[in-house]
């Protein structure tokens, strides 16, 4: 998944989760304001129950007195039956004898309440104690209440007043209430995140997740080769974009990214002006942790060539001309050897030395080189080349200081090679005694052999031969039109 998707996918997830929470946190909200409003209402019935019947006037009549106090308890079990709110279940006043002298329903008349701790607390003098209480004490929702309170009444004499209350009626009507809101609180609190997370993911959207896709998209584009790919200003941060240098972390990869591709770029042109054997041991010597390519001897093909005249030619030339030419004659000679299997290991000024595994293959790339310097003589200047391929055991490895470094090929053989090259004359392609014995270029071409030449480093002088064509070449021409040796 991508990471715009990942990051709405995030706030998504959590939206439900807080969607979740708020349904299933929601009844235990509604539990407690529930139980608190039934307490409220309790304590305030309680207390508006004590005001009225001490409020009550005494006129030394205790028959009427307990008459207008009974009267003012059934008004109280009216007014719950008529407004639906509770149920008057038990009503009664008890005397300072702890007997109970006003009682609804009647059948509480006379009962002794001495044992009762709340009402000996309130006869003491406690304040009005209010409980809820599940039906039948049971775990449910507490929908009966107790109230006990003390009184004191016109006539002088203290009581106490309790009050039994079955308040389900008013809870049927608070779930109500609730149940219709209960979806729009949801909704409301749904709504409330869904804003805040459109504000935070924007924020995060533009802070972090446009600078992030822009540097994945510089990223594909360097992942093509395209080492010109920079990261869009944008993703820098708002300080670096107006000039002032300040950057966030963002900020900061992105420039680190270019500084990386510019790196890269450099390294990718670096790579024009060394061989393929000496990018591949820096690559190695890079995967190593630093260590230096290991030194080994093997038997190698080591071809030679250089331009004839070309001094001559360079000190009367335009400068540019003279480049322009030397770079057309190497690159035709690096894609030809390139093509016929070698590599070329170096250029020095105008002369190519190039390594291959067998001696057929630089011969044949020597005689294609050969060919293709006839047919450009007229963009070349009339320059021709002269070639020098020797094969024999040569050592390969890292050659330099511990801050320039060449990996090359170094020994006799290459020496060999590269004083064959200079005894030879334009167009002339010499190989050595040991070229000549390889059976495969035996095989393919025709050599002459030359004259023995004595040679730098050597004691005796070197039995040469002369390339003067293919085999293959040679049986297509007519006898009339037998190339001419070179």
């Amino acid at each position: 998944m991508r990471l715009r998707p990942k990051v709405f996918a995030i706030f998504g997830a959590a939206l439900g989760l807080v969607a979740a929470f708020g349904a299933l946190a929601f009844p235990l909200v509604v539990d407690r304001l529930t139980q608190a409003q039934l307490f409220s209402l309790s304590r305030t019935l309680g207390a508006y129950l004590v005001h009225d019947l001490e409020s009550l006037e005494f006129k030394g009549d205790h028959a009427a007195f307990e008459k207008a106090i009974d009267k003012q308890l059934e008004f109280v079990q009216g007014l719950g039956a008529s407004s639906g709110n509770y149920s008057l279940r038990v009503a009664i006043v008890v005397s300072p004898d702890y007997k109970v002298e006003i009682g609804h329903p009647d059948s509480t008349l006379g009962a002794d309440y001495s044992g009762h701790a709340d009402i000996r607390a309130a006869m003491a003098g406690a304040p009005m104690a209010t409980a809820l209480e599940a039906p039948d004490g049971g775990k449910g929702v507490a929908t009966d209440a107790d109230i006990v309170a003390p009184l004191r009444l016109a006539d002088g004499d203290k009581r106490v007043l309790e009050v039994k209350l079955d308040l389900s009626s008013s809870l049927s009507m608070i779930q109500a209430q609730y149940s219709k809101i209960r979806l729009l609180v949801i909704a409301f609190i749904a709504l409330g995140f869904a804003v805040v997370a459109l504000v935070i993911a924007d924020g995060i959207r533009r802070a972090v997740l446009l600078p992030i896709l822009r540097v994945s998209a510089a990223m594909e584009k360097v992942g093509s080769v395209d080492l010109d790919a920079r990261v869009d200003p944008s993703a820098r941060g708002s300080g670096a974009r107006r000039g002032r240098g300040a950057r966030d972390e963002i900020g900061a990869m992105a420039e680190r990214f270019d500084e990386m591709v510019m790196g890269l770029k450099e390294r990718f042109q670096l790579e024009r002006y060394v061989s393929r054997s000496t990018v591949g041991a820096a690559r190695s010597r890079a995967e190593s942790g630093g260590a230096d390519a290991p030194v080994t001897r093997m038997r190698r093909t080591v071809f030679f060539s250089d331009v004839r005249g070309f001094t001559s030619f360079s000190e009367s030339a335009d400068p540019a001309r003279v480049v322009a030419v030397l770079n057309l004659l190497l690159g035709m000679q690096e894609e030809v050897i390139a093509r016929a299997g070698g590599e070329v290991d170096k250029f020095v000024a105008d002369e190519a030395m190039a390594v291959f595994e067998r001696p057929a293959l630089a011969v044949a790339a020597a005689l294609a080189i050969r060919s293709r310097v006839a047919r450009m003589a007229g963009e070349i200047e009339g320059l021709k080349l002269g070639f020098g391929i020797h094969v024999g055991e040569l050592v390969e490895g890292d050659i330099g200081s511990p801050r320039m470094m060449d990996h090359t090929v170094i020994g006799d053989t290459v020496n060999t090679a590269a004083r064959l090259q200079a005894a030879a004359k334009a167009h002339q392609i010499i190989v050595s005694e040991a070229v000549a014995a390889d059976e495969e270029v035996a095989a393919r071409f025709l050599l002459e052999p030359m004259a023995s030449i004595t040679v730098k480093g050597k004691a005796e002088p070197l039995r040469v031969f002369s390339v003067a064509c293919s085999k293959s070449a040679l049986s297509r021409a007519s006898p009339t039109s037998r190339p001419r040796l070179a």
